[in-house]
């Protein structure tokens, strides 16, 4: 009789504990985020400062390269204003699909900067067995610094990987109110990329945006290491559609040009 009253209350327990976990699963949400949906996405931007618009482009492509995924991120001026002030930057990161979180990690990054004559190009590998990243960076085809920085024990992003994660909602759901830091990495630094997220409804700054785009769901205020986007405080708003589509950045205080703006002009997935 001992025993069977065990067999049934392990029986109702067993049942239970399953009852918690689906009920947990639904109200969490999407669990494992499937981050192959960015296989083959491409964005182009243009980018417009003041009064002055089309001044350059900006693309993002992610495309699939083994079990992963390599996003290019290449930005240029254009027009008069290349003539002024020519810049052209590249960013390349090709990451591995955690294979229980779907988390994207970065494993080498790849950084090239042209601005007038002078060309910087800095080079990142990730050694998560050794729990280290080892940097290096040339300055017109010399070395000009190397070294290496301790990952965090929860893993580090990039400012591409801390993208499209935060897009996939690997860091929690992206909501009005929502607030994520996430460490990242960059040189011999482990700055925060920190993200808030707040209704579109209730922004009276996307008044010049709404015509464009009207389906403007969220606006996220970023806040990055400022060398990142050569800015005096680091400072990025992002508008994103309600499947999180980045439909629009903003630059502000950017070095010699103040707020520079993208705005979303082609999509391909």
């Amino acid at each position: 009789m001992v025993m069977i009253k065990a067999a049934i209350s392990r029986h109702f327990f067993a049942k239970i504990s399953l009852c918690l976990l689906l009920a947990f699963l639904f109200h969490t949400g999407n669990v494992y985020p499937d981050a192959s949906k960015f296989e083959g996405e491409m964005l182009k931007y243009n980018i417009g400062f003041w009064l002055f618009k089309n001044v350059g482009t900006a693309t993002f492509k992610c495309e699939k390269k083994d079990d992963g995924l390599v996003v290019t991120i290449d930005a240029c001026t254009a027009g008069f204003l290349d003539k002024i002030i020519h810049r052209h930057n590249i960013y390349r990161t090709t990451m591995v699909i955690d294979d229980i979180t779907n988390r994207l990690k970065p494993v080498n990054s790849y950084e090239k900067k042209v601005k007038r004559e002078k060309e910087r190009i800095m080079i990142t590998d990730y050694d998560y067995e050794n729990n280290i990243c080892n940097y290096k960076t040339w300055r017109h085809g010399v070395v000009h610094k190397e070294g290496s920085i301790e990952l965090e024990p929860e893993g580090c992003d990039d400012m591409i990987s801390v993208t499209y994660n935060l897009r996939n909602e690997i860091y929690g759901e992206v909501k009005e109110g929502a607030t994520f830091n996430i460490t990242t990495v960059y040189k011999d630094k482990s700055p925060n990329f920190s993200a808030n997220v707040r209704s579109a409804e209730d922004s009276d700054e996307l008044s010049k945006w709404k015509d464009l785009f009207p389906d403007i769901k969220y606006v996220v205020d970023v806040a990055l290491d400022s060398e990142l986007l050569d800015s005096k405080e680091g400072k990025l708003v992002v508008l994103l559609t309600e499947d999180l589509t980045p439909v629009g950045y903003v630059a502000k205080d950017v070095i010699g040009l103040g707020d520079l703006y993208g705005l979303l002009e082609e999509e391909v997935n």
